[in-house]
């Protein structure tokens, strides 16, 4: 008998999930073959179970045989060549194998080679072609530009939405997410792109449990999964044991490797059928996941992963310093000032305790408390909200007693100290400052109240689940992925980095106030200041009034080179020897400015500290007198920090903004910025002229190709070096982006402008490019455009103008110039065309098309189905626009593409009908499907439809098909085959824009329609123009006499409507009866 345990999701956890051997199965997904290998012979020791079904021979017979036993020598050879190679064998991954099958004969499989454990893991994938793959050859391309684009991102928000709709775009998977991973493991969904028509996951917290941590060890260990069809059956690994470990096979780097039972149930639970998932590595830890869902089983390319990996990578790297790229801002500079002003405050105040509580709100504003205290000794000055001064008295004890840190914070003093709980409207969360370690009483203590929040949950994380104990321990994951709220009571906003940063700062500036008083105050001086001259983190210089130094602590005696004793006495620009980093010129003595103006300065922004042995640091400073009781000035303190790392940082990433990595030379942004200054300049002055030329190279592809990406990526610098050293110092040369690349001509006419570029282009055509003995010419196609102060166009204009030149002279022959004319109508025409061949695959991948219909109405009575609809294509741009069809249909036409749109809504239809079917299990409605020429007249579209039927639960008689009487007389016979063999199925056919030909009712008779759709011309003057009224009364007797019912289009007020009524037109359809609306809302 079954038992049962009801437990929750956190104690399974602890149960169950983490002590499942998830690396070692014993059994791998069916979508390839798994051989394990004893080098150096190649001896078969395991194998999967599925060999005979893919290789013909049984895993039994190949045990303990060479791998010759399946492999021609041809083939294992090149298996041996990676294996000898001294790199890491999974770098080179994957090989391509040609393997005799039963079925298809020869094929090529995809090997993935890894060693571990003493032995080599071989694991043979099938190749699927799918319209989602990309060749070889796009392959590099994908990657560049993919990388390109995200280390382009200027935040961190931009990175994460590029990199979820960029992963979509390669994978075509239905839903992609950036999952992170919290302090506790619990996960969140930060960004995602997906289906329309899907419930967003977008800001869903999961528990931990969800991924356990030996899961989450494999993801660091092993950066990339995939499962191509939830419902697979595993496939046993034969043996069970490792012959060498006597283990069973660990599997913690197979891409074959069977997921976990429970993993599967729960994505079942989650309806999801195919996944894929890439680690986000930040700091050699698990960050969060790539996490890709598809709602279909589906099989990813090894290149396409390895491709989602590398961005996976990438984007790892880049979250280092752009995931608080903004926060970072925001503190350097709002927190900085308010220090500042404090600590201002502080020197000008006869007493620095005074000034430093002079503006309570500043001292709370400068972390974002609601209330604090600052103590020092006996002394304790109350800001904003505070407790009860019982409470205050027994929470600054306890601090005294348990806290021994120079920073303390904590966002839920109630876990730690619950007496809290009785005061948590004004104290949650602390931040503490102790000012002497020794000396605990001087402290500045803020706080912050009770945020009672919302945390919204994917499914309640303490959802009770089952586990069955028969015979061994099997847990069911939760099904109830509802969303969840839990309200998270006694804790505050949490504490930023950068506030406990510019708490640190803040200390160091009381401590140096402290010292600065102590000077004067003889009983604490010699006690306090050398404890704070020590312990502070920042170098400390201290001089006499005549900037002769007095003092420095170990952090500027490292800093200059000088010891104390060396530098007392000596005056400080000795010492202290400063110059400006873009100069090189020394900086002016800050500390007689100091002196003299009795105010506290801060030195250059960019100053550079010159040590005794010639080193150099970057350092953030400032200088401040120091005064006596009686307001004297008797010297000067300054304190500085050695700021070189941050500087750097912070240059690279301005360089690298506005810098191509590869070439050096500026990059599209930057160019792009500096063309638009240049037409804001040509505005203004009439008298000056420029030009801009756009250069794309001829031949660049073969090289890539030829000789691959490292040989295309030296042409590209030794390209770049060619052109840079043949342009003037006062023009920008760019690279856009690929092989493209852009410059900007100041102040030539057009006339030299063209010289220039013809002799850029000679140079081009004169250079050779050597690789590995092979001699490459290379060429180039530059199209030229005119700046001046006649020139109306913005930036996109202008760009687009030169990049259509540059086509136009590649359209021409290629290696010429081609200038760009305002009245070059063909050239812009011809341009847009091409643009719309281009997006409209790309379209078609992204599923970016959109279904609309518009309702046509019976106008008399009928026993047969009443409602029609029409169904409408509409395509949503990047921005979210939505694009009319008259937009991209004529480009679709001339590049022969409006089969793949027909198949694209027919499929997407056919899907969506059967949907609606299994809802309603009801045929209530008729869907008018509209077709091209082109789709009448390829053999295989009929075809194609059988199988969507086939495919597709829908009936038949809900479909009507539409064509245009032009595209049925082009080839009659044809049309009529294809209607005949579809209505045959019970489909329906309509005739589109009848009348419009001059023999329309001379081949009515060959085309069994069943219904006439009466062109559109006649019906909107239908009420005024006799003859438009004679014509539709005539075609709607001649539908009458032949069986087919007609339907009038462009039906747009009442008075159109009645007078169709008197004809007796059958059916109407137009805007004044109903518009398109979208098919799926």
């Amino acid at each position: 008998m079954n038992s049962i345990e009801w437990v929750t999701s956190s104690e399974v956890n602890l149960i169950s999930c983490d002590r499942e051997a998830i690396h070692i199965p014993g059994a791998i997904q069916p979508h390839g073959i798994l051989l394990v290998l004893k080098e150096p012979e190649l001896i078969i020791l395991q194998s999967s179970k599925n060999t005979q079904e893919l290789l013909g021979v049984d895993c039994e017979e190949i045990i303990n045989q060479k791998l010759d036993k399946i492999l021609k020598v041809s083939q294992i050879k090149k298996i041996q060549s990676v294996l000898n190679k001294k790199k890491q064998v999974d770098i080179v991954n994957q090989i391509s194998l040609l393997v005799k099958t039963p079925d298809k004969g020869d094929t090529f499989l995809d090997g993935i080679i890894h060693r571990y454990n003493g032995v080599v893991i071989l694991e043979l994938e099938q190749k699927y072609y799918q319209s989602s793959n990309i060749s070889f050859s796009n392959f590099y391309y994908l990657i560049r530009n993919s990388t390109y684009k995200l280390q382009s991102t200027l935040n961190f928000e931009e990175l994460i939405e590029f990199v979820v709709k960029e992963v979509r775009k390669i994978t075509g998977f239905d839903r992609v997410m950036v999952y992170k991973f919290d302090k506790e493991m619990n996960g969140e969904v930060i960004a995602e792109d997906k289906q329309k028509n899907l419930e967003s996951y977008l800001g869903l917290h999961y528990p931990a449990m969800d991924i356990p941590k030996q899961a989450r060890i494999l993801y660091t260990l092993n950066c990339l999964r995939i499962i191509p069809d939830i419902n697979y059956q595993p496939i046993a690994i034969f043996p069970t044991n490792n012959p060498i470990t006597n283990q069973p096979l660990d599997l913690s780097f197979s891409v074959l490797r069977s997921v976990s039972p429970i993993h599967i149930e729960y994505l079942k639970n989650m309806g999801v059928k195919a996944t894929l998932s890439m680690s986000l590595i930040k700091d050699k830890k698990l960050w969060g996941l790539i996490a890709c869902h598809h709602y279909l089983p589906k099989f990813v390319s090894y290149e396409l992963r390895k491709a989602c990996e590398f961005i996976s990578q990438v984007m790892s790297v880049e979250l280092v310093y752009k995931e608080h790229t903004e926060i970072n801002y925001y503190y350097l500079q709002g927190l900085k000032n308010l220090k500042n002003n404090i600590i201002e405050s502080m020197t000008n105040s006869k007493n620095f305790l005074q000034g430093l509580v002079k503006e309570p709100n500043s001292l709370l504003n400068l972390v974002n408390a609601k209330g604090g205290i600052v103590c020092w000794g006996d002394n304790c000055t109350l800001l904003g909200k505070t407790p009860t001064a019982k409470n205050l008295k027994k929470l600054i004890s306890w601090l005294k007693t348990n806290i021994n840190q120079e920073v303390f914070y904590t966002d839920s003093l109630a876990k730690i100290y619950p007496e809290s709980e009785n005061f948590k409207d004004t104290v949650s969360g602390l931040l503490v400052i102790t000012i002497n370690l020794s000396q605990k009483s001087y402290q500045v203590v803020w706080f912050r109240p009770e945020f009672i929040h919302t945390v919204n949950w994917g499914g309640e994380p303490n959802k009770i689940v089952k586990i069955h104990e028969e015979p061994e321990i099997r847990l069911s994951p939760r099904k109830s992925f509802e969303l969840w709220k839990e309200k998270v009571k006694l804790t505050s906003h949490p504490w930023q980095e950068q506030e406990i940063d510019v708490a640190l700062e803040l200390r160091s500036a009381i401590m140096l106030a402290a010292l600065e008083s102590s000077q004067e105050e003889l009983r604490q001086s010699k006690e306090l200041a050398q404890v704070t001259l020590k312990s502070i983190g920042d170098a400390v210089i201290t001089t006499d009034a005549e900037g002769k130094i007095e003092g420095l602590n170990p952090i500027a005696e490292k800093l200059t080179g000088w010891s104390m004793m060396e530098a007392r006495g000596l005056p400080v620009e000795q010492v202290f020897s400063v110059i400006q980093e873009s100069t090189r010129l020394p900086i002016e003595n800050q500390f007689e400015k100091a002196i003299n103006s009795g105010m506290t300065l801060n030195i250059d922004t960019d100053a550079v500290l010159i040590a005794r042995d010639g080193s150099e640091y970057a350092i953030d400073d400032s200088v401040a007198p120091i005064r006596n009781l009686a307001g004297e000035i008797i010297g000067a303190v300054l304190v500085f920090r050695d700021v070189t790392q941050e500087r750097y940082l912070a240059n690279q990433l301005l360089w690298q903004a506005s810098h191509d990595r590869l070439t050096s030379l500026v990059n599209r942004y930057q160019f792009e910025r500096q063309v638009e200054q240049l037409l804001k300049l040509s505005a203004r002055n009439p008298t000056n002229s420029h030009a801009l030329c756009y250069l794309d190279l001829d031949q660049f592809k073969i090289v890539n190709d030829t000789c691959g990406h490292v040989a295309g990526d030296e042409l590209l610098r030794q390209v770049s070096n060619l052109l840079e050293s043949s342009v003037r110092k006062t023009d920008t040369l760019a690279r856009l982006g690929g092989d493209e690349f852009g410059l900007l001509l100041h102040n030539v006419k057009l006339e030299t402008a063209k010289q220039i570029a013809n002799s850029l282009r000679e140079e081009i055509m004169n250079y050779r490019f050597i690789w590995e003995e092979k001699v490459f010419r290379i060429g180039v196609s530059i199209g030229l455009v005119s700046i001046d102060s006649s020139t109306q166009e913005d930036l996109a204009s202008v760009l687009s103008a030169a990049d259509a030149a540059c086509y136009a002279a590649k359209n021409l022959g290629r290696n010429r110039v081609h200038v760009y004319q305002v009245n070059d109508n063909e050239l812009v025409r011809q341009r847009n065309q091409i643009k719309w061949a281009v997006k409209i695959p790309q379209a078609l991948e992204d599923n970016s098309f959109c279904l609309y219909y518009q309702s046509i109405i019976p106008l008399i009575a009928t026993d047969s189905v009443s409602e029609h609809k029409e169904i409408l294509l509409r395509l949503q741009d990047s921005s979210g626009k939505i694009i009319s069809p008259m937009a991209f249909i004529p480009a679709a036409e001339r590049y022969n593409l409006m089969n793949q749109i027909d198949r694209w809504v027919v499929s997407h239809v056919f899907a969506y009908l059967e949907q609606c079917f299994q809802e309603v299990r009801k045929f209530d409605c008729v869907y008018t499907i509209n077709l091209s020429g082109d789709s009448i007249n390829d053999e295989k579209f009929v075809e194609f439809l059988h199988q969507q039927f086939d495919s597709h639960q829908i009936e038949p008689q809900m479909i009507c098909f539409e064509v245009t009487e032009t595209a049925a007389i082009a080839n009659l016979k044809k049309a009529e085959m294809f209607i005949r063999s579809l209505k045959e199925l019970g489909c329906k056919f309509a005739l589109d824009d009848f009348g419009s030909g001059m023999s329309s009712f001379g081949y009515l008779r060959n085309l069994p329609v069943d219904y006439i759709k009466i062109d559109g011309s006649f019906i909107k003057d239908i009420v005024d123009n006799p003859i438009n009224c004679e014509i539709v009364e005539a075609i709607n007797r001649i539908g009458d006499m032949m069986g087919m019912e007609t339907i009038a289009e462009f039906v747009e007020n009442e008075a159109i409507l009645a007078r169709l009524q008197e004809i007796g037109v059958d059916y109407a359809q137009g805007y004044g009866i109903a518009r398109p609306k979208p098919l799926i809302s």
